[in-house]
């Protein structure tokens, strides 16, 4: 197989930019007090900001599909990808884990009980499938999508392993169209609403979709393929996602939306992902647009971002509405937009220090741990 895109891409840390934007102005503004016609429908567009967690599982499906397809061969293949991985993510998710387990009940987020009880299912990378045996503690509740992650990193080396060049593409084809069927049986099964959205087997369109577009990236002709098809796809994609959204308020849990959004939004997504790669090195208004510094840089602290933001902001928030001033604060516009403001500050800066202070000091031992050998 041709080798495709190699080394870091500035646009696709846009990309993880604009994910966590959305992700921040969705959680951040979602208790916004104004009334108003304009700012309902403002508070209504920036609440789509959910969909950015679509766009971070198809840039996982494409990075991690790409790493494992590139360094196939290599000696230690498999176990080299699990420690690369595991000093990316885990220092940041259990540091973050062990905070909370002494902060969480002094702030009265979480009572011990309770965290000694439901708590392994953090420590163990299933808050996912915590929402379906009813046992979410909800200030780890945005962990779901890390689990997420996690189990598609343990699950998806085999399926490179076993399925190569033409196979694994279509084995991500069948997968992403394999997406809405899945869903369906998550909604009919009984389980609370929100499961399909949470789910592993309900996300695997959107993983599956990066991995196709990171194969025919590598396929004979396939950055022509590329080319000719992002734009288009992107644009089917959006369409897509708004004539069956705008029915229903845009309601990630109308039924129609959870079974059929997230296959609208791999589409559009995966053209995304299929246009930064197909314009680097160009002058393409995509590929400047990605990678504009201030995007990029949000990108780059991404995961420390949506590690910490939603802790700060649900201990911020039930610190203030224990206050007759703090309540009054949260109030107004005003001073909501304050708090806003001085939440992302605060997230922001968190999320600076960990990079720095934790992330770094463990990615500088994947090339001691987990070097990257020559073939076999």
């Amino acid at each position: 197989m041709p080798a495709g895109p190699r080394g870091p891409l500035p646009a696709l840390d846009g990309l993880r930019g604009l994910a966590i934007g959305g992700v921040l102005a969705c959680h951040l503004l979602n208790a916004w007090p104004g009334a108003g016609a304009w700012e309902r429908r403002a508070v209504a567009a920036l609440g789509l900001g959910w969909t950015g967690v679509d766009l971070f599982f198809v840039l996982s499906g494409f990075l991690i599909t790409g790493g494992l397809v590139d360094t196939l061969g290599q000696r230690g293949w498999w176990r080299g990808f699990l420690v690369r991985r595991a000093l990316r993510i885990f220092p940041l998710y259990y540091l973050a884990l062990a905070v909370f387990a002494v902060v969480g009940p002094a702030l009265g987020l979480v009572d011990p009980w309770t965290f000694g009880r439901w708590g392994w299912w953090y420590w163990g990378y299933l808050g996912n499938w915590a929402y379906a045996a009813r046992q979410v503690i909800p200030a780890l509740s945005h962990f779901w999508s890390l689990a997420v992650e996690e189990q598609f990193y343990l699950a998806w080396p085999l399926v490179v392993l076993l399925a190569r060049g033409r196979a694994l593409a279509a084995a991500s084809a069948a997968l992403v169209c394999a997406g809405p069927a899945l869903r369906w049986l998550i909604v009919d099964s009984g389980l609370p609403v929100g499961s399909a959205y949470r789910l592993t087997p309900g996300r695997v369109d959107a993983l599956a979709m990066g991995a196709l577009v990171a194969v025919v990236a590598r396929a004979p002709g396939g950055a022509g393929l590329l080319r000719r098809a992002w734009w288009p796809a992107a644009a089917v994609g959006a369409a897509g996602f708004a004539a069956l959204g705008l029915p229903h308020g845009f309601d990630m849990h109308a039924r129609p939306l959870e079974i059929w959004s997230h296959l609208w939004l791999a589409l559009a997504f995966g053209g995304l992902v299929a246009g930064a790669v197909a314009t680097e090195g160009t002058l393409h208004p995509l590929r400047r647009a990605l990678s504009a510094a201030p995007l990029r840089a949000l990108g780059r602290y991404s995961y420390g971002l949506y590690v910490v933001h939603y802790l700060v902001h649900v201990g911020a928030l039930g610190a203030l509405r224990a206050r007759p001033w703090g309540a009054a604060l949260l109030a107004s516009r005003a001073g909501y937009a304050a708090y806003a403001v001085t939440a992302l500050a605060a997230s922001l800066l968190l999320a600076w220090a960990s990079f720095h202070l934790v992330e770094q000091r463990f990615l500088a031992l994947k090339d001691r741990l987990a070097p990257r050998r020559a073939a076999a």
